[in-house]
């Protein structure tokens, strides 16, 4: 019997995707849930929504920049009328945990601070404030079953996304655009010189991310210990987002990341003593 609703659990696709074109919303799929970066408190991305013309069931806010001492208090008030449609909060700053209790309003809270949740112990302690983590893209796929083996509560598996790998409240585009005299662009593909790699660079007011230019493809792990499957579509429309959700290939613009790959390394053993 057990064995029969673990299988039934895990038909149950349900997905949480950022809403990084309106063309998105368009979405005629079963158990989407819509994650909306929220205008004056998200980094990362060229749209943004106003907190208080949200309505669509099923959606999620996503507020993922540092906050002041001003914005926790804006952000206070903005959350005091928002609508009833909207099931809950991705969060980076854990400040919003505190807002939120203090408004004692029943909204769901998912911490995504990527690279902090790279091991149980830690997401565990974190789902004793909310209701569910995202999981590191940090780590390898036998770390992320262990993980969700051992996890209190239903997580967030990153599904198909880009990888923010910095994230700076400078506004360092616009620094670096100013002393080479650039045309200025609140997006830009850069290549890091020593290494060759890629990064998308995207900035606003609040400060500048860094993507790794391919996305992360987990769309092969199933685990009946995951709430939402993440789905994060920088720079891609309606349609692609389909073909992901069919899980067709999308050209060569991703790889599975750090799945099979460790990310920290023993340091070879030396001999002090030895002259």
């Amino acid at each position: 019997m057990v064995l029969v609703l673990v299988e039934e659990k895990m038909k149950i696709n349900r997905y949480l995707i950022t809403v990084t074109s309106d063309s998105i919303l368009d979405l005629e799929v079963k158990n989407v849930n819509f994650l909306f970066p929220i205008q004056g408190y998200s980094v990362g991305f060229q749209k943004t929504y106003d907190i208080q013309k949200i309505s669509k069931k099923n959606s999620y806010l996503y507020i993922n920049r540092i906050l002041d001492c001003e914005s926790i208090q804006q952000l206070k008030k903005d959350l005091e009328n928002i609508n009833p449609n909207i099931e809950g909060i991705c969060f980076t700053d854990l400040g919003v945990v505190q807002i939120v209790k203090s408004l004692n309003y029943p909204l769901k809270l998912i911490y995504m601070q990527n690279h902090n949740t790279t091991n149980s112990a830690s997401i565990n302690c974190y789902l004793e404030d909310v209701d569910s983590v995202l999981i590191s893209t940090d780590i390898t796929k036998e770390e992320i079953m262990t993980i969700l083996n051992q996890a209190k509560k239903p997580l967030v598996l990153p599904y198909f996304m880009l990888v923010d790998v910095m994230y700076s409240r400078r506004l360092l585009l616009n620094n670096f655009q100013e002393e080479f005299h650039l045309q200025p662009k609140r997006e830009e593909v850069l290549t890091e010189p020593i290494s060759k790699n890629n990064f998308l660079v995207i900035e606003n007011d609040y400060g500048t991310v860094f993507y790794a230019k391919k996305f992360i493809d987990y769309r092969f792990i199933q685990h009946p210990n995951i709430l939402f499957y993440f789905i994060q579509p920088i720079g891609l429309e309606k349609e692609d987002v389909e073909k992901i959700l069919a899980k067709e290939d999308l050209k060569g613009i991703s790889d599975t990341g750090f799945l099979e790959k460790k990310t920290y390394y023993r340091l070879k053993e030396e001999n002090l003593c030895q002259k």
